[in-house]
């Protein structure tokens, strides 16, 4: 199994919180309600099942920010997949344009960071 389900579930809790989740107007409904379905099978740790609905959100929505950011967030803390999860967070920041004041683009900032020590810490 995981071996760090708490990140992951912790990241659910944040992404329900920005902008992509709020009243305002719906224009990616269908990436939205993929990525809701897919945070729902992340913190039942099917991070397989969770993956597939990340990709179609992608389909519907290819700059969906929350799905990127899932999926770093799965390669990194579920399967522990550098390569994957770097490129996955890489995508968000670049995506997001650099902007420090998005929240995304600190999210993943954050996590790169959090997984350069990681590695650090191992190596």
């Amino acid at each position: 199994m995981a071996r760090h389900p708490t990140p992951i579930n912790a990241l659910a809790s944040s992404l329900r919180q920005l902008p992509f989740f709020s009243a305002r107007r719906d224009t990616d409904g269908e990436a939205r309600l993929y990525v809701g379905r897919a945070l729902t099978a992340a913190a039942e740790e099917r991070y397989d099942v969770a993956l597939v609905f990340c990709e179609k959100a992608l389909a519907a929505a290819p700059g969906n920010l929350a799905a990127r950011l899932l999926v770093g967030r799965i390669y990194h803390h579920a399967y522990e997949d550098v390569d994957r999860a770097v490129a996955a967070y890489r995508k968000v920041i670049t995506l997001a344009g650099y902007d420090a004041d998005n929240p995304y683009c600190r999210a993943a900032r954050e996590a790169l960071d959090e997984l350069v020590r990681d590695v650090n810490a191992e190596g």
